[in-house]
């Protein structure tokens, strides 16, 4: 092959490499989401074998790329990333080697390897260059040697032009895929999106997906969180309302961790802290449910929050679960009942339990309950006003008397519990006593601390309303 044919053919190997690349590489990561996804994949999970922090979905990797998407949507760098999950989990974790130590071959080795292959195709050229010289000299007569040789600088001059004219060519065309590669992906921060600046994208999104939910379209809603998402997967609002909707599609568990995960980026947001214990009453775990509704009343809670925590009978359902939780405890105990105090059951548990058995007609046992837990605690004001509760709303004219006094006993052993006054407060109403119910009442709004069950009560029978008539 000649000097001139293999330079056309190095120049369009050239050329189509350059196109090749400009046309299947992905170039930087077009979202958050996408950046979020490309980092997981190059960390492997602390305690899975061969997955990666992407693959895997055991706890720990999900709290990672729970944090991944917090500092990717933070806008933070690659290299911080790396450093600090290197920093927490360990070297072994980064799929990619570092350079320093004896690592570092595995970035040098290439780049040798390519600067010795480049050494030899020069030689080869150079090789093939000097063979062609040699061979036309000889087949040319003694007699024209001298005009040949006067025409060697003008062949260099050409091919001078030809290197240059084709190096700029293929400089023009791997250009025009890099341009081409970056007008169509480019790089983004938390600060910028394809389309536009990402925190006024992502509200957008989640505008429209609201209006899509007040018209019923949930499929619809869906997808836009799901937009929303990808360009800020640390979006707790958006978290929270995608996972809510699935949690209405039937797909529990799925919405669990997409609430899990907003609760892990804000744990004050209250909207997730509700649907959570909603969802975790799905899944028939009441003691998360209640958990979670201890940290939803803790919370400064919106209006519709409330209204849909009082529409749903979240508190009903939670105590009703609970109680149930506590009753199957109970069965597991000897027959021969241990000492209340020796148990690890606890004095809200039990009262949920005594409730829920009352609540099916077996009032019997839930006092029986009630009796078991006073004999080790005889002078605990929540046991002592949860027993004169169950009798009080027994509508028994003797029982309601005798669960007064009960609930006079709880009052005189602790006059700030807010049980013993609410309840107490109905029964008087219930008696007609209407001084010593608003005496109650008033007692128990200057508390401290009101259980906001206590206040849902009070709410629900009407007992504010009717005592400020």
């Amino acid at each position: 092959m000649s000097g001139r044919a293999f330079s056309w053919l190095a120049a369009l190997l050239i050329a189509a490499a350059a196109f090749i690349y400009g046309a299947v590489d992905e170039g930087p990561p077009r979202t958050n989401a996408d950046r979020v996804r490309t980092l997981a994949e190059d960390f492997a999970c602390p305690v899975c074998a061969g997955q990666s922090i992407a693959e895997s979905d055991v706890p720990v990797a999900r709290e990672i790329r729970r944090q991944i998407a917090v500092w990717v949507d933070e806008g933070r760098s690659d290299s911080f990333i790396r450093d600090r999950l290197v920093a927490a989990y360990d070297a072994d974790i980064d799929y990619n080697p570092s350079g320093s130590g004896i690592t570092s071959l595995v970035w040098i080795l290439p780049v040798l390897a390519g600067g010795a292959i480049a050494v030899v195709l020069v030689r080869m050229l150079r090789s093939s260059r000097s063979s062609s010289s040699e061979s036309s000299l000889d087949a040319v007569p003694a007699e024209s040697e001298e005009p040949l040789l006067a025409d060697a600088p003008k062949s260099r001059r050409l091919s001078i032009r030809n290197v240059v004219a084709w190096t700029a060519v293929v400089l023009l065309l791997a250009g025009a895929a890099g341009f081409l590669v970056a007008r169509f992906s480019g790089s983004r921060s938390s600060g910028g999106s394809i389309s536009g600046e990402v925190r006024v994208t992502v509200r957008e999104l989640i505008f429209e997906a609201q209006r899509l939910l007040n018209e019923g379209d949930i499929a619809a809603a869906i997808a836009s969180y799901d937009e929303a998402l990808e360009l800020q997967p640390s979006n707790s609002e958006a978290l929270t309302y995608r996972g809510w909707l699935t949690s209405r599609q039937g797909d529990f568990d799925a919405a669990a961790e997409f609430l899990d995960d907003a609760i892990a980026v804000d744990p004050d947001y209250p909207d997730a802290r509700l649907f959570r214990a909603i969802v975790a009453l799905g899944l028939g775990d009441g003691s998360a449910a209640a958990a979670q509704l201890a940290v939803f009343d803790s919370l400064d809670s919106p209006p519709f929050a409330e209204d849909l925590l009082a529409r749903s009978q979240v508190r009903e359902r939670v105590a009703a679960a609970r109680g149930s939780a506590a009753l199957e405890a109970l069965d597991e105990l000897p027959d021969d009942l241990p000492a209340f105090v020796t148990t690890s059951l606890t004095v809200d548990d039990m009262l949920a339990a005594a409730d829920v058995l009352a609540g099916q007609g077996d009032l019997l046992a839930a006092v029986q309950l009630l009796d078991w837990m006073l004999e080790s605690r005889p002078a605990d004001a929540d046991v002592i006003a949860g027993r004169g509760w169950l009798l009080a709303r027994s509508g028994d004219a003797e029982l309601v008397e005798l669960g007064l006094q009960y609930l006079d006993t709880a009052v005189a052993a602790d006059p700030l519990n807010p049980a013993a006054r609410l309840y107490r407060a109905f029964t008087r109403w219930q008696q007609s006593d209407i001084a010593g119910a608003r005496a109650d009442l008033d007692a128990f709004d200057e508390l401290e601390v009101q259980p906001p069950e206590l206040l849902a009560l009070a709410d629900r029978q009407g007992l504010r309303a009717a005592l400020s008539r």
